[in-house]
């Protein structure tokens, strides 16, 4: 049931300060259309059982109903740009390989052989044909037969019929997906609306550029959920505060919708849960102080605001990264974090600030831990020039985001934050007693959508897969 009102906001929201569809209808540099789109409906699901987290029998039922039947983000175009190249996906419940068989065709196979059902790959490589390292069986880059030791000793086998076992393979904006469902939606049906959103945000136009790999000993569903809303900012984060509109913050679930939503957050907008009213230069001033750790913040001209001032020098500052010019850019676009999901398990951001993509992945037999995979792209280089290999970062327990080289000391303190307070939050979970979890109305409203979305799978009875 839909419940909007035509400020953008819930009909219930009692709140001083503006909501961001009132936010960006003052930006200097208009938004486009879908920032303008709002959509609110009633999620029933205003609470989840704690074992849905800490669970063994209900992560394996995810694993038997849910992961093989759903649309997962498996890697990059580039990252296995010539034919014979191979990137291993461990996929929850399955180990995939994702193979480039010629220019146009990217092939996924189950990573075992057909013979003992040894790994054909323990990592990424680059081969002329598929070889079991146990006893030679060998499969083509199509995935067909080719040769078999002793061929005289398996006269039960029929040759054409023992190609690899192979799974579907989608791809959109330079991504690439599988399922391992044969009667699963389309990816395009999938996808829904996202694909519209990112028309004039190609996704083909940048590459993985570095990615940065964490174990967070938190359920996957915790670890999504941490970042698909802002509720937590002014707690978690509480140096945002200033800056940091929690409440003013847009959430979007559309109807018929089961595997996309977003969240549109303004910046330059003060939290509601600020104990004092704010000046635009105070707050222009707590967001330069927080960036850059200086300590004298110069005037804004009369009548600016912060966000508008923020904007440009965003713009500015990844026109110069990029070598592209963005000065044309709204004021939302450059500025504002704006992120969609993907379920069960991606976030991808449409905001020239935030060029990222996160995945988390359930690490095998285990529901108290997940592979946190940060994804940082960069445009493409022109001139037809290569593109460069994607630099691998993997962080372990006592490593920091502030410390990895990749951003920023006060945006890596934001993801430091973020993986311990999630490891906070598991334990939390593991030692809290049965009762169920509550979740908001509006702001939690994804969260209670990942769940809805959840619950339908896991009560359709579990596909037979190849």
């Amino acid at each position: 049931m839909s419940t909007a009102s035509s400020k953008g906001s819930p009909d219930y929201r009692r709140c001083d300060l503006p909501m961001y569809q009132e936010v960006i209808a003052a930006d200097k540099r208009p938004a486009p259309a879908i920032f303008r789109e709002y959509s609110e409906i009633d999620v029933d699901m205003p609470r989840v059982p704690r074992a849905r987290y800490t669970d063994k029998s209900f992560f394996d039922r995810e694993i038997e109903r849910m992961w093989p039947r759903v649309w997962q983000l498996a890697c990059r175009e580039e990252q296995i740009p010539e034919a014979g190249d191979c990137l291993l996906y461990e996929s929850p419940g399955a180990s995939l390989l994702l193979v480039r068989s010629s220019t146009d065709v990217i092939k996924a196979f189950y990573n075992s052989c057909r013979h003992r059902g040894m790994r054909l790959c323990a990592a990424d490589t680059s081969v002329r044909h598929l070889r079991c390292p146990y006893h030679g069986f060998t499969w083509d880059l199509e995935g067909r037969l080719v040769s078999v030791p002793s061929r005289w000793d398996f006269p039960q086998l029929e040759d054409d019929k023992l190609s690899l076992a192979e799974v579907r393979v989608g791809r959109w904006g330079g991504f690439v997906f599988i399922n391992r469902d044969a009667n699963a939606e389309s990816l395009e049906s999938y996808l829904a609306n996202l694909p519209m959103h990112f028309a004039d945000w190609p996704r083909e136009e940048v590459y993985l550029a570095i990615n940065i790999r964490k174990v967070i000993k938190a359920n996957w569903k915790a670890c999504i959920e941490g970042f698909v809303e802002s509720f937590h900012v002014v707690e978690l984060h509480s140096q945002a505060k200033p800056f940091s509109g929690d409440s003013s913050t847009q959430y979007d679930v559309w109807p018929g919708n089961e595997t996309i939503s977003r969240f549109l957050e303004p910046s330059g907008v003060q939290s509601e849960q600020h104990p004092a009213k704010l000046s635009e230069q105070e707050i222009y001033s707590a967001m330069m102080r927080t960036i850059s750790g200086a300590g004298d913040i110069p005037p804004l001209p009369p009548g600016v605001r912060a966000r508008t001032a923020m904007a440009e020098a965003s713009r500015n500052a990844m026109s110069q990264l990029d070598g592209r010019d963005y000065g044309q850019m709204s004021d939302t676009e450059a500025l504002d974090p704006a992120q969609y999901s993907i379920f069960p398990n991606i976030v991808i951001f449409r905001s020239l600030g935030f060029p990222y993509v996160y995945r988390f992945l359930p690490v095998r037999d285990d529901p108290h831990s997940t592979v946190f995979d940060f994804m940082i792209f960069r445009p493409k280089p022109g001139g037809g020039a290569a593109i460069p290999e994607p630099q691998r970062i993997e962080l372990g327990p006592n490593d920091t985001y502030s410390k990895c080289g990749a951003f920023p000391p006060w945006l890596g303190l934001i993801y430091d934050q973020d993986s311990a307070g999630l490891a906070m939050l598991h334990e939390g979970l593991r030692g809290g007693g049965a009762d169920q979890l509550i979740l908001s109305k509006y702001q939690e409203v994804r969260i209670r959508h990942l769940h809805q979305t959840l619950t339908r799978y896991l009560a359709e009875a579990p596909t037979a897969m190849r």
